[in-house]
């Protein structure tokens, strides 16, 4: 019971913390707490904190250190705060930013709680694959005193190296398949709740719920769309259950209402690529012309076929709506401090830094480009050594004959991972922002590591 009520103390000690900074209690204050509240609830129903014994077992701690990172997933998700390049260089952020920073801070203290029971983990920071992880994550750390805005590349470090810990965590937890199953459960509840928010956020403004041909504000919803149709697809096709084809079907709609062109070229290619992993023909020829009815359809009748004509028309399709010029302008800033560029997340305050760069750009476009100008050649060295790591694991398991069960969790690795590089040309997938797309990328790793132990153990014993 002492464990608990020691939970329940740090949520309330942050809660009435928060409350005498703030001064006032306001509707991101209530939603906050209630986060905070079910956050909490999620550490005691998942694994009862009744004491040592169940913290230091490896599934409690794997299951109760899966709820701190789901919780990290999805706080960029809840907790939104959409502020402009002069008000955040400024350190002028929304409450519910500060809110998000909070949550951050509460699952740190979770962490470190049940970290106390089980630390031996730590000392996997600097071996095997990923101490690359942790490289990039203290890159990050040491670069911050360089950025143009200080307290907030802090903050992102912080979140960063928050989840490279939970990272590490997790993979000296897992064990076979069970554990690599449990952390695409994790990444589909993350992304499933991510994604809802992005839908319903809409409706919940007095704005127009569609903004222009777009439904919604958040152009990247398309891709997080596409990572919950991949998701939804694997575990429909190891359970067979309704349920997970009608959160397919939903990711689908919702996709091309949102109309994000990165996004959704991503998330076809890599859909159909799925099925091409799984050496499936029939199935990827199906995939290819399912697509492209729905695409037909949705340019027949919904918004997405104007806005691509307007698109076309506009000229904004030879400069990938000005991303090209924006790469242009920021070659020379990279080059100028090509080692360990201007500081974690730097990019943020790309259009007050870099003459010529579009107004609100808020990152570089490009993950290796982003990862270029924040950090430099040493933050870009780990991203591609933890990508080298993952594409020889994951292509070392296809090509083996396995069960069923293996095949479907190496090619949905193997799809995640190309639609994060894919989209990765005209977004920040990987490299920046410590957001759910950066998580999933990271969760590839172990994923990968896991497999490809589990196959050639199992080969090994046959």
């Amino acid at each position: 019971m002492r464990p608990i009520l020691l939970v329940c103390a740090i949520a309330l000690f942050t809660v009435v913390t928060l409350v005498v900074a703030a001064g006032f209690i306001s509707f991101d204050f209530l939603w906050f707490l209630f986060a905070c509240t079910v956050f909490v609830t999620a550490l005691c129903v998942a694994s009862p904190l009744a004491g040592s014994t169940l913290i230091s077992s490896r599934r409690s701690f794997l299951t109760l250190t899966l709820v701190i990172w789901i919780f990290l997933m999805i706080s960029e998700g809840i907790f939104v705060h959409p502020s402009d390049t002069s008000s955040a260089v400024g350190g002028k952020f929304g409450a519910s930013a500060y809110f998000e920073a909070a949550s951050w801070i509460l699952s740190f203290a979770a962490l470190a709680f049940i970290t106390w029971f089980r630390p031996t983990y730590l000392r996997r920071a600097f071996t095997g694959p990923l101490k690359w992880a942790s490289i990039f994550a203290i890159v990050a750390v040491l670069s911050c005193p360089i950025s143009p805005v200080l307290t907030y590349s802090c903050a992102m470090a912080f979140k960063l190296c928050l989840i490279v810990v939970a990272l590490i965590a997790i993979d000296g937890t897992m064990e076979g398949l069970l554990g690599i199953e449990t952390l695409f459960s994790a990444l589909l509840i993350g992304t499933l709740v991510l994604t809802f928010a992005g839908f319903v956020t809409p409706f919940l403004r007095t704005q127009s719920v569609f903004n222009g041909d777009h439904f919604g504000a958040v152009i990247g919803l398309s891709g997080n769309a596409g990572l919950l149709l991949l998701l939804s697809t694997l575990y429909f096709l190891l359970k067979k259950n309704p349920w997970f084809l009608l959160v397919g079907v939903f990711s689908l709609v919702l996709m091309m209402l949102v109309g994000g062109k990165g996004g959704i070229a991503a998330s076809f290619l890599s859909f159909i690529a799925f099925f091409a992993f799984l050496k499936s023909a029939r199935q990827a020829l199906a995939a290819c012309a399912g697509l492209a009815v729905i695409f037909v359809l949705c340019v027949a009748f919904t918004p997405f076929g104007h806005d691509l004509q307007r698109y076309g028309e506009s000229g904004n399709a030879a400069t990938l709506s000005g991303r090209t010029q924006l790469w242009t302008d920021v070659w020379p800033e990279i080059m100028k401090r090509p080692v360990f560029g201007h500081g974690y997340r730097a990019s943020r305050f790309v259009s007050a830094e870099v003459e010529g760069a579009f107004a609100e750009a808020g990152h570089i476009h490009n993950s290796f480009l982003e990862t270029l100008y924040n950090n430099g050649v040493a933050g870009l060295i780990p991203i591609l050594i933890m990508s080298y790591v993952i594409v020889v694991n994951l292509g070392s398991v296809l090509r083996r004959h396995l069960a069923a069960r293996e095949r479907y969790f190496a090619a949905t690795a193997l799809a995640l991972y190309l639609h994060l590089l894919v989209w990765g040309m005209t977004a920040p997938t990987f490299g920046g922002t410590p957001d759910n797309r950066f998580m999933t990328f990271f969760a590839l790793l172990p994923i990968s590591i896991h497999l490809r132990a589990h196959v050639e153990r199992e080969m090994s014993n046959a």
